[in-house]
């Protein structure tokens, strides 16, 4: 009876990961070469921090992810999720359940003004767009997972920049 008692009262927490750079290392836009399977590499010090997590808490795991690789024509979406679906497979292995993945293959006007010696694709450049630092990626994964940031003790982020944190 301990034991189940024990496990009631495991705090649930909201996990926020950022893909590039974080659960993989990130050479150069991964998914540009037809080789990103051999170059893709999970990195295993966030791999066993997941691990970790979720063996203390109860967890509700969601990749948030810019993918602005598309917005210059590395490669289309379908390519992301091809990506993001192995990914999901080798954390699988490893005991590691996603709840959700989220990305935005879109690049705001400001954002592609700064980077004038790269061309993008116009249908991918946007006035305004859900890229991180805005929140709406992780608002709508909530949503769709139905649920509210309110029914978490905590919210954990795990990124390799500031703009990782999703304006949480």
């Amino acid at each position: 009876i301990e034991y189940i008692k024990h496990q009631l009262d495991v705090p649930e927490i909201l996990i926020i990961i950022d893909r590039d750079g974080t659960l993989i290392h990130n050479d150069d836009f991964p998914g540009r070469n037809t080789s990103w399977k051999e170059e893709l590499q999970l990195n295993e010090a966030v791999v066993n921090y997941l691990v970790y997590l979720q063996t203390k808490y109860k967890t509700t795991k969601m990749v948030v992810t810019n993918q602005a690789g598309v917005a210059r024509g590395y490669f289309d979406c379908t390519r992301v999720e091809e990506i993001n679906t192995y990914i999901h497979g080798l954390l699988a292995q490893k005991g590691i359940k996603i709840d959700l993945w989220k990305y935005c293959p879109e690049v705001d006007m400001r954002y592609a003004a700064l980077k004038k010696e790269t061309s993008f694709d116009s249908r991918y450049v946007k006035e305004s767009t859900r890229r991180k630092p805005n929140p709406e990626m992780v608002w709508e994964g909530l949503e769709k997972l139905q649920k509210k940031i309110s029914e978490f003790q905590s919210v954990v982020v795990i990124g390799d920049n500031e703009d990782d944190d999703g304006g949480l």
